[in-house]
């Protein structure tokens, strides 16, 4: 072979060569990347992409620490440097771990090898770099349970120890040495764990290691459970305890105990205390079931006194209990065997029966007030009653009803009373319509007197004045008498029909309310008076009065007539005074006189109209004043009385609603 053809061949071996590393560079899962002297990447494999998410023509030329070392960790960024330069003279195989950055920022675990390759050219690092981010958190992972389950086995309230094969405490948590009387766990490590916690049985005999139950899961492979042990501490005393001893395998090879124990004092006493509980409940409620009894027996006989049924519905079953009084209130036998909703559905009116379901349904569907309807039941006689049930329910988390108890009472003459009070309101709106009509016809009778009746009795007095005029000196004493007495007459006659007019026009003739000031009253009461206060010399006096709301010529006229009453119903010189009090739904007026007083059995009756005590010869008047009074307080929604003794005056009092 000719040195051309070996040199091609040469020349196919290198190649073939080539390829393969290509290939096998691809193929790989690390990532393998070469740098030259300076430290500049000259190759970067697929693996090296996907690792960090730069392609080949992207980094190659660029510095691998400034690529892959993250910003925040710059400042460490010589340690990649110093073993990159160690790694060449030393031709170093050995390891670094390090925290890198991809390309969208996440940070990544990687393990780093390399290696230096001595060429013609010079020398090139090669770098092998692998991503153990798994790894890391695997191991992150492991050590955290570690802590954790280190953490949980010394805060647990449980003695924990461990034994080996021979008895001897390979490990125990903080609680074991606090409940055994031990300053620190450290103390037990490599104890004879039987020696130090089985002294003696509880009744003071040796306890053989061969007969204690914790080794047994050592002898047999057997997890034990006791709940009666007697532990014993450092300090020779000993507590009641409940341990659980469980074999430990690994590798399918038993080799030791694992052994948690509790201290079981506060139990016992607990379970003494208990005990001692459970009797006294169990007379406690022996006694309760007596005074239920009892309680049961009085609550019959008191619905029985009362007539009121009890009924206790399950909504569930469709069962109802009934009482032995709502047996009877429908006339049946008490042995009436009734014990279903159909024994009352059946018995409802059949006016009743659609509303009265409805009502029960209604009540289902929205509980938020009691249970409450009225219906008709059919007696064992045949007639029908009124009766009104009260109940309330109870219901499950959802809503759905679980039953109902409640009462039955007759409402029969309740009932009745009410149809009658409803014939008696008929009755009394037609007599309102009468008065109503009686009103209408006093208006009409005012405005005749006013007119028709004015004109012939003014002819009448003036005729008379005439007659007597011109022929009073042909006429003798008894036809002057007649005369004068027939003036007198016309003229009562006259004041009469005026008295009356007032009174009808208290309710035809009012204003609109407003705000009265009750001095303004007072004074026009007191002027229109004037010539009667002069004629007796009265004293009428005030305090400062308030402001109500009513008509003011109306209670100017109520002030005009208790006031002139005082004044004509007086012996003496009369004093008269108005005053008030404030209460909290009303203003009380009181005027006080010193006048002839007023019979208590009479008190009352002054305020009709025409109504008088005394004669007309000794006090003239109509009657009617104080019947308007009370009148224009009708109005007002007020109320007028009087307090008097005889002699000693009176006190009249009347109210206005604020």
């Amino acid at each position: 072979m000719s040195d051309r053809q070996q040199h091609e061949r040469l020349q196919e071996t290198l190649e073939c060569t080539q390829r393969r590393l290509e290939v096998l560079l691809d193929v790989s899962f690390d990532a393998i990347i070469s740098l030259d002297e300076e430290g500049n990447l000259t190759r970067w494999n697929r693996a090296a992409e996907s690792m960090f998410g730069w392609r080949s023509e992207q980094v190659c030329g660029r510095s691998l620490v400034d690529l892959i070392v993250p910003e925040q960790l710059k400042k460490w960024n010589g340690g990649l440097r110093d073993w990159l330069v160690e790694v060449g003279p030393k031709q170093s195989r050995e390891r670094l771990e390090m925290r890198a950055i991809r390309r969208n920022g996440a940070l990544i675990d990687i393990e780093v090898r390399g290696s230096v390759l001595k060429l013609a050219t010079g020398a090139e690092q090669l770098l092998v770099i692998r991503d153990i981010s798994d790894i890391e958190a695997s191991r992150r992972v492991s050590e955290d349970r570690e802590s954790r389950f280190e953490a949980l086995l010394h805060s647990t309230a449980e003695g924990i120890y461990g034994l080996d094969l021979e008895g001897h405490c390979t490990f125990a948590n903080d609680a074991c040495a606090r409940l055994l009387g031990y300053a620190s766990k450290e103390e037990l490590q490599g104890a004879e764990m039987h020696q130090l916690i089985h002294h003696t049985r509880p009744d003071g005999t040796p306890y053989r290691h061969e007969a204690c139950h914790i080794h047994r899961a050592i002898r047999l492979g057997e997890g034990v459970h006791v709940d009666d042990e007697v532990l014993w501490r450092k300090d020779d005393t000993s507590f009641p305890a409940e341990y659980w001893s469980y074999p430990v395998h690994i590798g399918g090879e038993l080799v030791g105990a694992v052994v948690s124990f509790l201290d079981i004092s506060e139990r016992r006493e607990l379970e003494r205390t208990q005990g001692r509980i459970k009797e006294e409940l169990e007379v406690l409620v022996a006694e309760r079931t007596s005074d239920l009894a009892a309680m049961r027996d009085r609550l019959e006989l008191a619905l029985g006194g009362g007539n009121v049924g009890l009924w206790d519905w399950n909504a569930e079953t469709n069962e109802v209990y009934f009482s032995e009084t709502y047996k009877r209130q429908l006339g049946y036998p008490i042995e009436t065997q009734w014990a279903h909703f159909l024994d009352w559905e059946s018995r409802l009116h059949p006016d009743d029966h659609e509303r009265s379901l409805k009502r029960v349904q209604d009540y289902f569907e929205s509980p938020i007030k009691d249970y409450v309807s009225t219906f008709r039941l059919r007696c064992f006689d045949g007639s029908y009653r009124w009766f009104l049930a009260q109940g309330k329910g109870s219901f499950d988390a959802s809503g759905r009803p679980l039953r109902m108890i409640g009462v039955h009472i007759d409402i029969t003459q309740r009932k009745q009373d009410q149809q009658e009070l409803e014939r008696l309101n008929d009755a009394l709106q037609s007599a309102n319509d009468a008065l109503q009509q009686s009103n209408v016809e006093l208006q009409q009778f005012a405005y005749v007197a006013s007119h028709d009746l004015q004109t012939p009795l003014r002819s009448i007095v003036g005729f008379a004045q005439f007659l007597e005029s011109d022929y009073g000196d042909q006429l003798d004493t008894t036809a002057s008498e007649y005369i004068e007495r027939i003036v007198n007459g016309a003229k009562r006659m006259q004041k009469m029909i005026n008295d009356l007019l007032a009174y009808s026009r208290v309710e035809s003739h009012a204003e609109p309310f407003g705000l009265v000031d009750m001095n303004v009253a007072f004074d026009d009461a007191v002027g229109l008076l004037g010539s009667l206060i002069d004629q007796t010399n009265a004293s009428v006096t005030c305090d400062s009065l308030p402001e109500v709301t009513g008509d003011f010529p109306q209670l100017v006229q109520l002030l005009q007539n208790i006031i002139g009453n005082g004044l004509k119903y007086c012996d003496v010189q009369p004093r008269i005074h108005v005053s008030f009090r404030e209460l909290p739904e009303y203003w009380e007026f009181k005027i006080v006189d010193n006048g002839i007083g007023i019979e208590g059995d009479q008190q009352e009756k002054i305020f009709d109209i025409f109504q008088r005590l005394h004669s007309n010869e000794k006090y003239p008047g109509t009657g009617i004043g104080l019947a308007v009074c009370r009148r224009i307080l009708n109005r007002h929604a007020g109320k007028i009385w009087v307090e008097s003794q005889l002699e000693r005056g009176s006190e009249f009092y009347f109210t206005i609603p604020k």
